[in-house]
């Protein structure tokens, strides 16, 4: 399959990219900036603001894997997070649609919920999270997820390309994923308010990656958005001890007595039958 993938220079981009060509897409990878790709891969650098140049580099793509976006709303920078991440993925999933692409999977982010970057502590209303949950947030990279979510139902509408977004947690590598759930084990008072936060849910890149290979080449249709992270959380401790500390007004809806993540994936889980398989060995910790 000829599979365009955006931010494929970034953390999670750099294994995407790697997994696509190993299952043996043709992939052209696409960024802002110059970096390695995998052998045999284009590298086109361009501003995906820009229509022209997203129309042209998607022309003759039977799939896009998008990944670009500013991670975070930067201080005193969330207007230029919110025109970024916005107007690139509209420019994108236009495109995609114009083209007659079968299928767009992008990175959404369970920062949509608005535990995550709201400056006031923000609870969830339950857990697990699941997709049905209220998006409560107050910051400009949670409002630009859901933009983008809006704008893959608007083009799924007016074309026959699928959209599938990902809900992802923190995603990086098994080493940064160890390093995280150490760090957390030493009650750190800055890092571990942080990491409740993030409802201490994680997924490994690797497990990020097939997911969104075997998107590409699923018979999904229409519009989708997925939480996908791992089962367990990053914590040493319960579930339900940490959420009594950081979430005591959160309505508990099942068994955290272990370290059951906050997060629920039953949706992705049932319908694409893929688990990650890439958990922190907590005997490392």
């Amino acid at each position: 399959m000829r599979v365009v993938i955006t931010g494929a220079i970034g953390l999670l981009g750099r294994v995407a990219t790697q997994c696509l060509v190993d299952s043996g897409h043709e992939v052209l990878a696409v960024d802002r900036a110059v970096g390695p790709v995998p052998q045999g891969v284009e590298l086109r650098v361009g501003d995906l603001e820009d229509l022209s140049f997203v129309q042209e580099t998607i022309n003759g793509a039977e799939a896009v894997v998008h990944l670009a976006a500013i991670p975070n709303p930067l201080p005193g920078k969330e207007y230029g997070v919110f025109r970024n991440n916005v107007l690139s993925s509209f420019a994108v999933f236009n495109a995609a649609a114009e083209a007659e692409c079968k299928i767009v999977a992008y990175a959404s982010s369970l920062s949509i919920y608005g535990t995550a970057w709201s400056p006031e502590w923000t609870s969830p209303q339950y857990v697990p999270v699941d997709e049905g949950h209220p998006l409560v947030y107050s910051e400009s990279y949670a409002l630009s997820k859901e933009v983008a979510e809006l704008t893959a139902l608007d083009w799924s509408r007016r074309s026959n390309t699928t959209f599938v977004g990902f809900r992802f947690p923190y995603t990086n590598s098994a080493e940064d994923l160890l390093n995280c759930a150490r760090l957390l084990k030493t009650e750190d008072p800055v890092f571990n308010p942080r990491a409740a936060k993030i409802l201490w849910a994680y997924l490994d890149s690797r497990d990020a990656a097939i997911a969104l290979e075997l998107t590409i080449r699923s018979d999904l249709k229409g519009s989708k958005a997925y939480n996908f992270a791992a089962p367990e959380t990053m914590a040493s401790r319960s579930t339900e001890s940490l959420l009594a500390q950081y979430h005591s007004h959160s309505i508990l809806k099942g068994d955290f007595s272990g370290f059951q993540s906050p997060v629920s994936s039953d949706l992705w889980l049932n319908e694409m039958k893929y688990h990650p398989q890439f958990l922190i060995d907590r005997t490392m910790i």
